[in-house]
């Protein structure tokens, strides 16, 4: 049975005995009430004859006063009641009354049975003779019992028609309920695209859905949350499976060479020893840029320290002007320190000028900035070489999940500079942006807080902290 439908039956039920306690309630009172007034009316006719020397004389003048329906018997001791009566009233008290119910008679009124019932009081006479007169109450019986019907009908058609408008209001009310626990299957059914409207008249109903449609909005969230991780995984694997394969495939065609000492001169062979020295090498710091990215992604960095930015700048900026003497190199550097890793700092800002050095021509200019703005350090270095391609670019701007697209033509490079880059600044609470560069090439910028230096930005991906500034 539907919650509705229990509502319904057990309000109808309430609302059935209510109104028919109400009604025998009704009609019993104004039964009563027609009944004490024809006590009271005896009563007052008792006590006025019963200040007469003739009680007899004095009611049978009061008749006319009386209804129809009065009666009145002179009682003897042995003898059957006499009616004082003519007419329909004059008709026989069966059975006679008893002489307890004549003494009764005179304390209060008293109900007689006979063929038709009266409501009867009694006077003493004396010389055991009794004076009863009453009126019929038979009318007010069958008015009773017209009036109970009545109401027991009213009643019914209370309970019909409040059980009808408390159904169509308990149905219009659980709706709501009704959408949420369809909204439920369908979640449950794996439909994660379904919505569910707030738009309950109740409270309580409203507050639930919102509860609700909140919770399955973070399920949505965590389940692309997990989509996403698992295709970038999926992609990163497969970006290492392919920058491992080219020095692999290098390394086993010349150990192939190698093998084949009878036929390979000693220059061949010295060329082979060489590039198999290489390619380990470019494998190696493969391996090491994927740990480094690992541990980023899992740990806040360690081992820190005040560190003096502007010096760890300046300090690289001098290696790459000792590496290209006829590279021009404008620098604007504000010396000032923030808490940090001088490891990762220290890669993170060679990582940049290692670029630099391998991918532009060595006369291309270079500007170099270092500022602190708020409570960041703003470290802004533009090139003038050939910078990245336009979807590149956009490809940073939404988030890379794959290294390789962003690969230089650099057989020795790893592909991982910038994600390093990158995730060592999130790292510290900082984040990485790269746009075109007003010099022609690619302008890196990195953020760090200085008050805060220790927080670390929650990351779903090695690639989700590149931005781009507009």
């Amino acid at each position: 049975m539907t919650l509705s439908r229990r509502i319904s039956l057990v309000t109808s039920l309430i609302i059935a005995v209510t109104t028919s306690l109400f009604a025998a309630l009704a009609a019993f009172s104004s039964r009563n009430a027609a009944v004490d007034a024809i006590d009271r009316r005896n009563f007052e006719l008792r006590r006025t004859i019963s200040n007469d020397d003739e009680p007899v004389s004095a009611l049978l003048q009061s008749i006319e006063s009386t209804s129809a329906d009065f009666v009145a018997f002179l009682i003897v001791a042995g003898e059957d009641p006499i009616s004082l009566l003519e007419g329909e009233s004059s008709a026989p008290l069966t059975p006679s009354p008893t002489s307890e119910q004549l003494i009764s008679a005179q304390l209060e009124p008293l109900t007689i049975d006979s063929t038709n019932p009266v409501r009867v009081v009694a006077l003493n006479l004396g010389d055991e003779q009794w004076l009863m007169f009453g009126d019929g109450i038979d009318d007010v019986r069958d008015q009773f019992e017209r009036q109970l019907l009545t109401n027991a009908l009213i009643a019914l058609l209370l309970t019909i028609v409040g059980g009808g408008v408390i159904a169509l209001l308990a149905r219009r009310s659980l709706q709501p309920i009704e959408r949420i626990v369809a909204f439920s299957k369908r979640v449950a059914s794996g439909d994660l695209t379904t919505s569910l409207e707030v738009n309950s008249p109740s409270l309580e109903v409203r507050e639930l859905q919102a509860s609700i449609a909140g919770m399955v909005e973070s399920l949505k969230a965590a389940a692309d949350s997990r989509a996403r991780s698992e295709s970038s995984m999926r992609e990163f694997l497969a970006d290492v499976a392919h920058e491992l394969r080219t020095p692999l495939t290098t390394v086993r065609a010349y150990a192939d060479l190698l093998a084949t000492a009878t036929t390979t001169d000693p220059e061949t062979r010295t060329r082979a020893q060489d590039r198999i020295a290489r390619e380990s090498k470019r494998m190696s710091r493969l391996i090491d840029d994927l740990l480094l990215l690992a541990r980023l992604s899992s740990i806040q960095p360690e081992q820190t320290e005040r560190v003096n930015i502007g010096e760890i700048v300046m300090s690289h900026a001098d290696d790459l002007r000792m590496l290209d003497p006829s590279r021009p190199i404008m620098m604007t550097c504000d010396s000032f320190t923030l808490t940090a890793n001088r490891g990762l700092i220290e890669r993170m800002v060679s990582n940049i000028f290692s670029n630099i050095h391998r991918h532009t021509p060595p006369t291309t200019p270079v500007e170099v900035r270092c500022e602190r703005l708020g409570g960041f350090a703003n470290i802004t270095i533009d090139d003038g070489g050939p910078g990245l391609e336009p979807t590149q670019l956009e490809q940073l701007a939404h988030g890379p999940r794959r290294f390789g697209l962003l690969r230089s033509s650099d057989q020795h490079a790893t592909g991982l500079g910038l994600h390093l880059l990158a995730t060592i600044a999130q790292s510290h609470g900082g984040e990485a942006r790269f746009t075109p560069s007003r010099l022609g090439g690619l302008s890196v910028t990195v953020r760090l807080p200085i008050s805060a230096p220790n927080v670390r930005a929650e990351t779903s991906g090695y690639g989700d902290c590149l931005e781009s500034i507009e």
